[in-house]
């Protein structure tokens, strides 16, 4: 039942996307273009700044419109009216959530990497693009290549935790009869505010200890992948939390 979740959602989703996605690759095109072209005077110019600044802006929209439409996604299909006929489904809570999640998770993912191969294509051209492609394959070797892996691992257990962090505290803010979009704001940055509390204590003690610069020195990696194993438990306990009280605290009225 949950690969037809996913599939529902999928198809929501890129009804969206197949029109937002083009629109980068195009707009990083005609900037490159303008780039590209033996213009001079200041017609040119201004031609040229204006496709490069459209090309800016539309990443900027779509990276946000990409987070915008997966909370609106989860809070309208779990949270709201929709809800009602959602949780009737024969499927349990937690796959509900996860096909929200996973959703979201691919989408931010694919927008994300469409505008930075873009931005690539818009100032170094097609064989600036080529060029980077086959330096990343030629150069993944030890450790090199697993600081690389480390990173993008990073990268993604630190999007799960944001993500799912807005989801855990519209679920609790869902628990309130009224204001529950205020409640669930102040409740995101109620446990963004005790994360860096959390943190601050942490890294006092180790800087403290000298535990950080031995740590950073010696195996940058080993810090890179504790990192990750952090944001990895937070999106695990923000996962549960929100599955329980999707499952035992709904309330949709």
């Amino acid at each position: 039942m949950l690969s037809k979740l996913l599939k529902y959602d999928l198809r929501a989703n890129l009804k969206i996307y197949l029109l937002v996605w083009p629109c980068i690759i195009a707009f990083a095109l005609l900037g490159r273009l303008a780039l590209a072209a033996d213009w001079h005077g200041r017609t040119a110019t201004i031609l040229t700044v204006s496709t490069v600044t459209l090309f800016i802006l539309a990443v900027i929209a779509a990276c946000a419109f990409a987070l915008i439409i997966s909370i609106i996604r989860f809070y309208s299909g779990l949270l709201r009216d929709e809800g009602y006929l959602m949780f009737t489904l024969p499927v349990r809570p937690w796959q509900l959530l996860l096909s929200k999640f996973i959703t979201a998770i691919l989408t931010i993912a694919v927008t994300a990497v469409i505008c930075f191969f873009s931005t690539i294509l818009l100032f170094a051209g097609v064989d600036g693009l080529l060029s980077l492609l086959k330096s990343l394959l030629t150069r993944m070797d030890f450790p090199t290549g697993l600081t690389l892996a480390l990173i993008l691992l990073l990268l993604f257990f630190s999007l799960c935790a944001g993500l799912l962090q807005i989801y855990l505290s519209c679920s609790i803010g869902h628990l309130f009869r009224s204001k529950r979009i205020l409640w669930s704001v102040l409740i995101y940055y109620g446990i963004s505010m005790a994360l860096e509390i959390i943190v601050m204590i942490v890294t006092v003690g180790l800087v403290g200890s000298q535990a950080m610069d031995l740590l950073a020195d010696q195996s940058p990696n080993l810090f890179l992948g504790l990192v990750a194993g952090f944001e990895a438990l937070l999106s695990a306990l923000y996962f549960f939390l929100s599955e329980r009280i999707l499952r035992k605290h709904l309330n949709l009225e």
